[in-house]
């Protein structure tokens, strides 16, 4: 009687079938990972840009005296924020910059929040300590 190498086909088929649950136990876990990294990365993105607005607003209160920042300031295109006391902030800030939202300054220049901050896909408010991103827009 001859011996035969390899494998029957019940013992391939039960290996392909313990890879397919790992593979259905694993999948979940890993697109979880990936939309926790994206949500970080909006996070930070949105802390450079306050910074960059309180650069900019006591850069701005610096260099005219007589010049207040302070109130609602809304997102505006190439890297400037539309103030209603202030006029306009030009942000010096490399990266990811949202595509809309508002900031609020207080009397010093310092931000006291952020609402609506896009960037990309997610959604960033701050509240002066903390910084949440979420896939839908904050009501207002």
């Amino acid at each position: 009687m001859k011996s035969s190498k390899g494998f029957t086909l019940i013992e391939l088929l039960a290996v392909i079938v313990i890879l397919a649950v790992i593979a259905l136990i694993a999948t979940p876990i890993i697109l979880n990972l990936i939309e926790k990294a994206r949500l970080g990365a909006a996070e930070s993105s949105a802390y450079a840009y306050i910074e960059a607005a309180e650069k900019a607003a006591v850069v701005t209160m610096m260099s005219a005296p007589n010049t207040k920042v302070s109130g609602a300031c809304t997102v505006a295109a190439e890297n400037k924020l539309n103030c209603t006391t202030g006029g306009t902030l030009a942000l010096d800030i490399k990266g990811e910059v949202p595509s809309g939202g508002s900031i609020t300054f207080g009397e010093n220049g310092s931000v006291e929040s952020a609402t609506n901050l896009q960037m990309g896909s997610y959604y960033v408010s701050y509240d002066g300590t903390k910084a949440i991103a979420s896939t839908k827009a904050a009501k207002e």
